[in-house]
């Protein structure tokens, strides 16, 4: 990953992208529908929630983070995105483990972040310099994985037209709607 902003802080700008999104969130209906056709928002922002636990339980070296089970919603992974910013921050660098691991987080929380924030109608784009950097390292986190079935078939709009958001999007089978 020479030459790329270091995975910790992808990590923390996809954290903190996701953590404006939930603000949105905290004011919408937690039932209506996300690009995740799966899920509505409730179900997602429970997602976050999770993921950011689990990913601050992987990149800290003192076990499971304390996280409150009485805070539920938005104000439960706002909190774990929080807490995924501070473990970061102390995070070791320089072993491959923790790279890919806050590699991996930075995409799941950027990717969520847009679909939350296209959820609200509050889009949040990413930041362009981001979606850029995650583009070019998506060989990495993805590599060879057989997608079929996990993500919808995502068609980013003609070449011209097109972001490096939108081909990010599309990796991930968000159709090519980035907010501009």
């Amino acid at each position: 990953m020479t030459g790329a902003p270091h995975a910790l802080d992808l990590l923390v700008r996809s954290a903190r992208v996701m953590r404006g999104c939930l603000d949105g969130a905290l004011r919408a209906d937690p039932a209506g529908p996300t690009p995740c056709s799966a899920w509505d928002l409730g179900t997602l922002v429970l997602h976050v929630a999770d993921s950011a636990e689990v990913l601050a339980e992987l990149l800290g070296d003192s076990g499971p983070v304390p996280v409150s089970r009485t805070d539920v919603g938005c104000v439960r992974a706002g909190l774990a995105v929080e807490e995924l910013i501070t473990v970061a921050g102390r995070a070791p660098r320089g072993r491959r483990d923790v790279e890919l691991t806050a590699l991996t987080g930075a995409f799941e929380l950027a990717v969520h972040a847009w679909d939350i924030g296209a959820s609200t109608g509050v889009p949040a784009p990413l930041p362009a310099d981001l979606a850029s950097t995650l583009l070019a390292l998506a060989p990495v986190v993805l590599g060879d994985v057989e997608r079929a079935g996990l993500f919808g078939a995502g068609r980013p709009p003609s070449p011209a037209q097109c972001t490096d958001t939108d081909r990010l999007l599309a990796l991930f089978g968000r159709c090519g709607t980035s907010a501009r």
